[in-house]
């Protein structure tokens, strides 16, 4: 039988939202310790985590509602007659790859003032909603959730500030405002499970293409690091997030009732002198539904940022022009 693989750590946060003292000094050791080792780690004891899974299950309500809805919120890549070309829903593809999954972005609310910058305001455009009488509830819930997940984020920073004996200015200068990106994500059942008798040349491209564990799951989303300052995550019981230490070597965060993991985004770098670098992580799928919420706690656009690879400090509207150039047109220039 295959083993499985190592659990990334679990941390009880419950500390962390008290006052100082020797209880919370241990627990911001233990968050900078597993940042700097694992790369990540799963938070526990959150506030209210018994309610944490009834309230993204009820998030997850928008990819249930019929396709014509749910394209009324679509990117204008995929329905032309839309405005929006960020914010809002990426449908499932045509054609199934490993990007099989359909998913629904959203930024602060109201939408960020556009940095004066040529195509700034593809990064700070306002959210796109489903009408109220469609989804009742769900726009104030995905608010409420998008600015809990903030508070949260900007708590961890404080915490890996005293967890490595770091000045805590720039960890706060560096959160300071309101901006951050949620995305909700589904992923149907594995093509590979519906499979017909006698495949296409296509289908056995897309199997061929997915790389396979020895436990016989598929990487189903590529080793990639985010960036960012720090990310949470949230996913359903079918598990599969999958972060990579410094020692290269790879841990599984699996799911628990109430947690949530946490990694670090490339923007942690220069913050902590490469102390914590941004994690890299991938999805294994056994073909199971799954589910997840991804919370990006991002600088305002205006706000200094080093450039991980260069140390040169930018705006952080610049440096994501620098990362996304062909997300920019003049014409979109604010």
């Amino acid at each position: 039988m295959t083993e499985k693989l190592e659990g990334v750590k679990e941390i009880d946060l419950s500390c962390l939202f008290r006052v100082s003292g020797p209880k919370r000094s241990e627990v911001d050791a233990l968050i900078a310790n597993s940042l700097a080792t694992d790369g990540a780690f799963v938070a526990t004891s959150l506030p209210d985590s018994g309610d944490l899974d009834q309230k993204m299950s009820k998030l997850m309500r928008f990819f249930d509602l019929p396709s014509d809805v749910k394209f009324g919120c679509a990117v204008q890549s995929y329905q032309s007659g839309n405005s929006n070309t960020y914010r809002g829903y990426y449908p499932l593809p045509e054609v199934a790859d490993w990007t099989h999954k359909e998913y629904y972005d959203i930024g602060p609310e109201p939408a960020m003032g556009i940095p004066n910058i040529p195509g700034g305001v593809s990064f700070c455009e306002a959210n796109v909603w489903p009408r109220e009488g469609d989804l009742p509830n769900w726009r104030s819930e995905m608010l409420n959730q998008l600015h809990e997940l903030r508070d949260l984020a900007c708590q961890l920073l404080a915490a890996i500030a005293r967890g490595l004996n770091l000045n805590s200015k720039p960890f706060v200068d560096a959160s300071a405002g309101r901006n951050a990106s949620m995305r909700l994500l589904s992923r149907p059942v594995l093509a590979k499970s519906c499979k017909s008798e006698t495949p296409t040349a296509d289908e056995n491209d897309f199997l061929n293409d997915l790389e396979i564990l020895p436990d016989g799951r598929q990487i189903v989303t590529g080793r990639h690091v985010d960036e960012n300052l720090i990310s949470i995550l949230w996913q359903s019981s079918a598990g599969g997030l999958q972060m990579e230490g410094r020692d290269g070597i790879w841990k599984e965060a699996y799911p628990r009732p109430g947690t949530l993991s946490v990694h670090c985004g490339t923007l942690l770098a220069p913050l902590t002198g490469d102390r914590l670098t941004g994690t890299p992580h991938r999805v294994a799928s056994n073909g199971a539904c799954r589910t997840s919420m991804g919370h990006f706690l991002e600088p305002d656009f205006e706000t200094n940022v080093c450039a991980p690879e260069s140390g040169i400090p930018v705006t952080y509207a610049q440096h994501l022009v620098n990362l996304f150039p062909e997300r920019f047109t003049e014409s979109d220039a604010a």
